[in-house]
């Protein structure tokens, strides 16, 4: 009698979700979109010929080895997703406060970035007439608005700011003494560059003739043929930016429960394909320029968990 086959038993997409956790652990995170999950097992035998005729066939073969591997890769750079692949024991939060950076002078490098240490740096320039005096250093607060700034250098027809609290607008005054030194701002523009100065705040260096700037990254560069020298002050204010710290190969293996699971609404059996004990390892590229999605490939070998039943400590699957 022939075997029925039923179309049903094929899994034909091949979807599903994954989770992640401590080998033993009741609780995971949820590794999220997966370029793929695939399972393999290799198996080493050791065969024993007979001796009874030249064409040597074999009698006995007996298994040797096996190993079964995991292989998936990563689409979602979480902290817990890098942790598993980059070898890492923990991630750390190393937020950036909102603050601003005053007349620092750095060690300039000519035709070389250095790194101001900061994201996301900007300035704040108003533009209008000025009226008394205002000098460097000058701390400014603007009626009405109560936007507050200090001066870190003094233009025709404009002053530019860091340490800015709260929003400047336009034709209200902006004084350093009410009605005698002050600036009525007819523009007021958050520049996407540093203020740059002299030591003595007088000479305003100028952003692709004398230094070229990466604003998202606080890299700067004082070019040669620009009028920057040693001494050479930066001012700038600097935004709140969530961060976390992950260093890799901090740890020597990372070992983790594996639970896969295939989506109920795929063509197909659903499985659940549970890994009790897996050693996680980056394997290949992660490519960090190049087209399409930025996959971490990832390696697992499934370790003996003897935490488990007798014949049950490697990996189990369920199908429903």
């Amino acid at each position: 009698m022939p075997l029925a086959s039923d179309a049903d038993n094929i899994r034909y997409y091949g979807t599903g979700r994954a989770y992640q956790g401590p080998v033993g652990g009741a609780s995971f995170d949820d590794m999220g979109e997966l370029e793929n999950f695939n399972f393999s097992l290799a198996v080493s035998t050791e065969k024993l010929k007979s001796t009874r005729n030249a064409a040597r066939g074999t009698i006995i073969e007996k298994i040797t080895e096996s190993e079964a591997k995991i292989t998936f890769g990563l689409r979602e750079m979480t902290n817990e997703n890098l942790k598993i692949a980059l070898l890492s024991s923990a991630a750390a939060a190393d937020n950036q406060a909102a603050s601003y950076t005053y007349q620092a002078a750095p060690t300039w490098v000519d035709d070389f970035y250095i790194d101001l240490g900061k994201l996301n740096v900007k300035s704040t320039k108003l533009t209008g007439t000025i009226t008394g005096s205002l000098a460097v250093g000058d701390t400014v607060t603007q009626v009405t608005s109560g936007a507050t700034g200090k001066i870190a250098f003094v233009g025709a027809g404009f002053i530019e700011l860091c340490n800015v609290s709260g929003t400047f607008v336009v034709t209200n005054q902006v004084y350093e003494t009410q009605d005698t030194n002050y600036i009525i701002p007819t523009a007021i523009t958050v520049q996407e560059d540093v203020v740059v100065t002299d030591t003595t705040g007088a000479s305003r260096r100028v952003q692709g003739a004398d230094y070229d700037l990466d604003p998202d990254y606080g890299f700067i560069r004082a070019l040669s043929a620009g009028s920057i020298v040693a001494g050479d002050k930066v001012s700038y204010d600097y935004e709140a930016v969530t961060k976390s710290l992950i260093h890799g190969m901090s740890a020597a293996s990372v070992e983790k429960k594996i639970i896969f699971v295939s989506d109920k609404d795929d063509n197909g059996v659903r499985q659940r394909w549970t890994f009790h004990k897996v050693n996680v390892l980056l394997n290949g590229d992660f490519p960090l320029i190049g087209d399409g999605a930025a996959i971490l490939a990832v390696t697992g070998t499934v370790l003996k968990d003897s935490a488990q039943a007798s014949g049950q400590e490697y990996y189990k699957v369920e199908t429903m």
